[in-house]
């Protein structure tokens, strides 16, 4: 018997205060916040939920530590806040996790400015480890790293979630119950403008293949790497590229002996950050950092890629007795970072921002540029004020002001 697809209500016609389009963890958490403060919201995603970016990435809520080395003190404060607020609201979802920071005597970084960071992160809000711990995953690491060269370990904490996609279905489910119309497999293939100003979107179901319109008040561009694409396909132009997308590539090993319960923060072969994470009865392995222009949607970490960050690893633990074979398998996904002209895209700025789309010929469009799984909720709450809600942060039971609210567009 031949099972046809459940169809969905139509949207052709349908009049909404703000359409956000991307369900990524920023999108979903802006259409919550709109709708939990009485606005009429529509979401839409072209694939499924969480499935860009959000679930591509190292799962760590952490505070921004390497921040303070490009002077960020504002990111890293509103970072280690956001933390925190997450580890308190989804402990079920994200947890403290100890790290360890260990630098060999070729790094950069001196060990007297790792020791004063991390004495400021820690002032800024960043919790201390208990010294028996501390200590016993710091022992554990200096048996397992290379033997040929001096290391100075330190210790902090940060928090981690194993599931961001849990975190997005639980904010999805909060902007369903306060009223939000939310669409998987729906493309926007245009956003309107009429008289220099957005008012609604083009869709195409993927699931029927059925286009329709969709009017708005506001229009929210929080598609992650697909950001200037929604833009090119509306017409709209701006100055230059608002996204600098770099792919960010992990690799997935089995747990090896003698690894410590911690996270290892250190320097791969050139420098870069690199992390080493229990996760998911798993070792997770990352990150690189490499431009990349193509379809987030099939990115894929590179030979190259997978070859730098094994050596990585091997080098750090030439006694594991990790190989290729080793590697349960890899996966990469886009950093909707913010356009630079930088050579080091380590110091492109890791801040989100913004970008109103009235002087580029549609006004009541807004574009978010950058942001992270920590900041996603002050993201929302920022994009939510612009398109007129009171900002009042509350806990997870209670909800936004409902003054302010613009109407629904004129037909």
């Amino acid at each position: 018997m031949q099972v046809e697809p459940k169809t969905r209500p139509s949207l052709e016609g349908e009049r909404f205060q703000v359409i956000v389009i991307g369900g990524g963890i920023n999108g979903v958490a802006i259409a919550r916040e709109c709708a939990r403060a009485g606005k009429r919201t529509l979401l839409v995603e072209q694939h499924d939920f969480a499935s860009g970016t959000t679930s591509r990435s190292t799962r760590i809520i952490h505070g921004g530590l390497r921040y303070l080395e490009y002077g960020e003190i504002g990111l890293v404060r509103e970072s280690l806040r956001e933390r925190q607020r997450l580890v308190g609201e989804k402990p079920h979802l994200v947890r403290p996790m100890h790290f360890v920071l260990a630098l060999d005597e070729n790094s950069r970084r001196s060990a007297l400015s790792v020791r004063a960071g991390l004495w400021i992160y820690r002032r800024m809000g960043g919790r201390g480890l208990g010294p028996e711990s501390a200590k016993d995953d710091q022992l554990k690491l200096e048996r397992l790293l290379d033997s040929g060269r001096r290391w100075s370990i330190f210790s902090f904490e940060d928090a981690q979630c194993e599931f961001p996609e849990r975190v997005v279905a639980e904010w999805l489910v909060e902007a369903l119950d306060a009223g939000a119309v939310t669409r998987n497999h729906s493309q926007v293939l245009a956003v309107d403008v009429r008289h220099k100003r957005a008012t609604g979107v083009l869709l195409r179901d993927s699931l029927s293949g059925k286009e329709e319109r969709v009017e708005a008040a506001w229009v929210v561009n929080a598609a992650g790497p697909w950001v200037d694409r929604v833009c090119w396909q509306s017409q709209i132009r701006t100055e230059h590229a608002m996204i600098g997308g770099v792919r960010g590539s992990h690799i997935v090993l089995p747990r090896f002996a003698g690894m410590p319960e911690a996270a290892l923060y250190t320097e791969a072969v050139d420098g870069r950050p690199f992390f080493v994470i229990p996760w998911n009865e798993q070792v997770l392995v990352g990150t690189t950092e490499v431009p990349d222009r193509g379809d987030p949607a099939k990115t894929q970490p590179s030979a190259e890629e997978i070859e730098y960050l094994l050596h990585s690893i091997l080098k750090l633990f030439p006694r594991a007795g990790i190989s290729s074979r080793d590697i349960l398998y890899s996966f990469a996904g886009i950093r909707p970072l913010p356009f630079s002209s930088k050579a080091s895209l380590s110091a492109v700025s890791r801040k989100h921002y913004l970008h109103d789309h009235a002087d580029d010929g549609a006004e009541r469009m807004i574009s978010v540029i950058g942001g992270k799984l920590t900041t996603a909720a002050e993201l929302a709450g920022e994009c939510a004020a612009q398109v007129g809600v009171r900002r009042n942060r509350v806990g997870e039971s209670g909800a936004a002001c409902k003054e302010g609210l613009d109407p629904l567009p004129e037909r």
